[in-house]
């Protein structure tokens, strides 16, 4: 693939119902900052971002039909600590967001939720093991961070296919 430049993930855009509430629980609840906001030549937009080197990680759009189906599968952001991972359950359940669930994948732990107008999004972070996907069992996070790491750990090694994270990475990116 040498001839393919190298490309990362940008930003994402999302067409909204209603841009007040969805810009409202992507700052308050999330985090993220506006940096710019306005009507463009078809809809009013809101650019998100919370890294100083993006001018937006993400542009809520109005234009999304009422009472549609979110065709989002899902939006991801990563966090370094269980500390993290712990804080950010804890806001979403505060602002009352739906379906939140902690699910340990073997390579990542995470917590699954629904935004105001029902996108999946997923708050993780990575561990140091491989584990084949699609695998997911529930993520005790009330247990302390050397209980998970051991639990974890443990039912990660005993899954067809282990390997390091390192040594997955070798063997794909190699």
């Amino acid at each position: 693939m040498s001839d393919i430049p190298d490309m990362q993930i940008g930003h994402i855009g999302l067409f909204v119902e209603n841009l007040p509430k969805m810009r409202e629980f992507y700052t308050d609840v999330l985090g993220f900052r506006v940096t710019d906001e306005g009507k463009g030549s078809v809809a009013e937009m809101a650019f998100l971002s919370r890294n100083p080197d993006e001018h937006h990680q993400i542009v809520l759009a109005t234009g999304r039909p009422e009472n549609t189906f979110s065709v989002v599968n899902q939006i991801s952001f990563r966090v370094n600590a269980l500390s993290d991972l712990r804080m950010m359950r804890d806001r979403v359940v505060a602002a009352g967001a739906e379906n939140v669930r902690p699910t340990d994948h073997g390579n990542a732990w995470s917590v699954y939720f629904l935004d105001p107008e029902g996108n999946r999004l997923e708050v993780y972070m990575a561990t140091p093991w491989y584990v084949v996907q699609p695998y997911g069992v529930r993520l005790d996070l009330e247990k302390s961070d050397e209980d998970i790491f051991t639990d974890c750990e443990t039912n990660a090694k005993s899954r067809p296919g282990y390997m390091s994270a390192d040594d997955w990475r070798d063997s794909v990116f190699s």
